[in-house]
């Protein structure tokens, strides 16, 4: 009879150990994923708001500056993701613009900026009318509109945006637009 008192004795302790397992693994995997949901939603906040900051350009009837603010963010992401050791390729962003009315500015001791009517053009195109303050100072006062935007299918971000310049009528210039 001891034998048997003993036996059940160790049994519910082998019981008692084996439940006590089970609900530490439990808590543990719950733990687990309630870590891997939360690092799920900030990777999808991070995603939102870098997309917000382009996205927000994304409409009829922008200002030459407002270009040139998505060129700088653009030029800003490029230099992070492509230069300082990432060269993550999936992370580079290229924006494009087309002009409607020539800019042709002539330098002293150059050739001259000509940007063709109906070309596309890109962010390293702009570095000729960055340079150039008369060329600049044109460019900021045209009208642009966002005609096409497009993501990285990998990573979800914003990787392309298409400016096109507004041909102005008369009445639009009268307006102030």
């Amino acid at each position: 009879m001891e034998n048997a008192s003993k036996a059940l004795i160790m049994a519910g302790g082998i019981l008692i150990a084996v439940l006590l397992i089970g609900v530490l693994m439990y808590s543990f995997s719950t733990t687990n994923e309630f870590y891997s949901t939360e690092q799920q939603t900030e990777e999808a906040q991070q995603l939102a708001a870098f997309n917000n900051q382009f996205e927000a350009y994304n409409r009829k009837l922008l200002r030459g500056t407002d270009v040139v603010s998505v060129i700088n963010k653009a030029i800003d992401n490029n230099t992070k993701y492509g230069v300082y050791g990432y060269n993550e390729p999936n992370y580079l962003m290229n924006v494009e613009f087309e002009m409607k009315e020539a800019i042709v500015y002539t330098q002293t001791g150059t050739a001259g900026i000509n940007f063709k009517v109906g070309e596309r053009y890109n962010i390293s195109s702009f570095n000729s009318i960055k340079n150039n303050e008369d060329a600049f100072t044109d460019f900021k006062r045209r009208i642009f509109d966002c005609e096409g935007v497009g993501y990285n299918t990998t990573t979800g971000r914003v990787n392309y945006m298409l400016f096109v310049e507004r041909k102005m009528t008369t009445n639009e210039y009268e307006m102030g637009l």
